[in-house]
């Protein structure tokens, strides 16, 4: 066997063991909110909500669509229960606030200039949400915004603020 076959193999092996020993070759996105409550303003209470947390980026062209629909839902839901966070990962807060004039949001808005959060998320593409139930657990994640996948996104929360009322 060549030097460079044995190499690759070698390579696919090790790949094996790690994917074997911790189910995936990359770590998954916080399964909890802990980092995310302690990033929000201490007016925010995450606890017992239906958290919907959206990465977003004012170069982000999807991120202008996300963003009135996430509106909307918040508009409907937030009675029963429902919190979203946009993540800023804007360096420029200008561009930022120029985006968020044209685009308010009523729910809260973080501003991630040093990138903690979007490397605690291993962010891959923008915007990118994860959805938590009320007990602050990680219910699903999705990449990008299409609004033909909005009604899913939007069951999805649905499904959860009916099936766990407040108290």
């Amino acid at each position: 066997m060549s030097h460079r076959i044995y190499s690759l193999v070698l390579t696919a092996t090790l790949l094996l063991i790690v994917l074997a020993t911790t189910g995936s070759a990359f770590a998954a996105p916080p399964e909890t909110l802990k980092e995310l409550s302690e990033a929000v303003p201490d007016s925010v209470s995450l606890e017992g909500q239906v958290v919907y947390v959206d990465f977003w980026a004012s170069w982000c062209v999807p991120c202008r669509s996300s963003f009135p629909w996430m509106k909307t839902l918040y508009d409907k839901y937030e009675k029963q229960g429902l919190e979203i966070i946009a993540v800023c990962v804007d360096k420029d807060h200008e561009a930022a606030a120029r985006f968020l004039a044209e685009n308010p949001a009523p729910f809260p808005v973080v501003f991630d200039s040093t990138g903690h959060l979007a490397e605690l998320y291993e962010l891959e593409a923008m915007p990118t949400s994860f959805l938590y139930n009320r007990s602050g657990e990680l219910v699903s994640q999705h990449r990008g915004f299409r609004k033909e996948e909005s009604d899913d996104l939007a069951t999805g929360i649905l499904e959860l603020l009916a099936k766990e009322k407040p108290q």
